[in-house]
């Protein structure tokens, strides 16, 4: 059995390993997000305080950061588009298609960046939502954003305390190995193996913290409440479909179960 002091020298090595960038996502998806997507953006609370939203917006968007005062604008606007559902021509607030999903994935990658430092909006935001709605997003527009995904949920996970008892690590974890799982050229089997082990025994962890009277998995616990299990389930579906033919067998095996317990 692997100590915890050993285990959390594991996982910290393994981040650096994928170059942890904590813009990267956001800032090369902002550079396909016009003016137009964020009027979109700005009025999605009734159009309530649209051009304060849309002046926040064009900030985040244009420099990468923040204002100050941001609990209500522009974090309002893009949480209500992290809920949108591009396919489901009768949602509102948000729009269908491409679009659509230009406008919720960078939505999710600025809620996510906005977590941690210099900004620390929380961890009370739905982050397994905002994770699972941006990956859905990503996989449904036309340029590939996996590299900047695994630097930016590597940086992420870093910085959120690996080996505590929040199962928002675990959100990181899965998004995170699965982005990996799809990097070109291949990231090496071994650490990806080791990830996948990591969040199997931190998954063992949560459900021990949480005392589930449910005969659930811990990635299963981890997804139990979530607002958009329905997401958490296509994406178990996706890691159970994935050919990992030319991958090493442990490999495949491991991500066949992760895939298996987060299906439930």
């Amino acid at each position: 059995m692997r100590g915890e002091q050993a285990d959390q020298a594991m996982i910290v090595d393994l981040l650096n390993q994928l170059d942890p960038d904590p813009d990267a996502l956001l800032r090369e998806i902002s550079k396909h997000i016009d003016d137009e997507m964020l009027e979109r953006i700005s009025t999605a609370d009734y159009g309530a305080d649209a051009d304060e939203h849309m002046t926040a917006l064009r900030q985040v968007r244009d420099t990468g950061t923040f204002p100050v005062e941001m609990y209500w604008c522009p974090m309002e606007v893009l949480e209500l588009i992290r809920w949108s559902e591009p396919e489901d021509p009768e949602w509102k607030p948000g729009q269908t298609g491409e679009f659509g999903h230009w406008m919720r994935a960078f939505s999710c990658a600025a809620l996510l960046r906005a977590t941690r430092d210099p900004w620390n909006y929380g961890d009370g935001i739905g982050t397994d939502s905002t994770l699972i709605q941006l990956v859905l997003s990503l996989g449904a527009l036309p340029i590939d954003f996996t590299a900047q995904a695994v630097k930016s949920l590597a940086w992420l996970l870093l910085h959120s305390n690996p080996d505590g008892q929040d199962d928002q690590v675990l959100v990181y974890g899965v998004g995170l190995l699965w982005f990996a799982l799809n990097l070109t050229p291949p990231f090496h089997d071994g650490a990806l193996t080791e990830l996948s082990e990591w969040i199997a025994r931190r998954a063992d962890k949560l459900i021990w913290w949480a005392s589930s009277s449910d005969d659930c998995s811990g990635l299963r616990e981890m997804v139990r409440d979530c607002q958009k299990l329905s997401g958490w389930e296509i994406l178990a579906c996706k890691f159970r479909d994935l050919d990992l033919s030319s991958r090493s067998s442990d490999l495949q095996v491991w991500v066949k179960l992760i895939g298996e317990q987060l299906a439930g």
